[in-house]
């Protein structure tokens, strides 16, 4: 619902945030714009497909919480949810709270 929105811009603050050191090289963003082939596809949520250091990982950003961070740093959720909050505000907090 909410990551649905990110722009590239703001996925790419995400990622260099909740990275360690800076050190995740982006090497493709793949947003959903409603296509047919985006109908068709099993998920509907931003992928970023990141190289850090020798490997290559690809991340989900779903509302509340990113997939596939294995590599970035501690607290990576809190933070992310926290940018969310202040891209989408209220709105963004009372749907997590009802959820969780």
């Amino acid at each position: 619902m909410f990551c649905e929105k990110l722009t590239e811009e703001q996925i790419r603050k995400v990622m260099n945030v909740i990275s360690d050191d800076g050190a995740l090289t982006i090497l493709k963003i793949r947003t959903y714009d409603k296509s047919f082939e985006d109908a068709v596809a099993v998920s509907a949520v931003p992928e970023v497909t990141a190289k850090f250091q020798e490997d290559i990982e690809t991340y989900q950003l779903h509302d509340y919480f990113i997939r596939g961070k294995n590599r970035a740093g501690a607290g990576s959720d809190y933070i992310y949810r926290k940018m969310m909050y202040e891209w989408f505000g209220e709105p963004y907090v009372v749907k997590y709270l009802m959820e969780y």
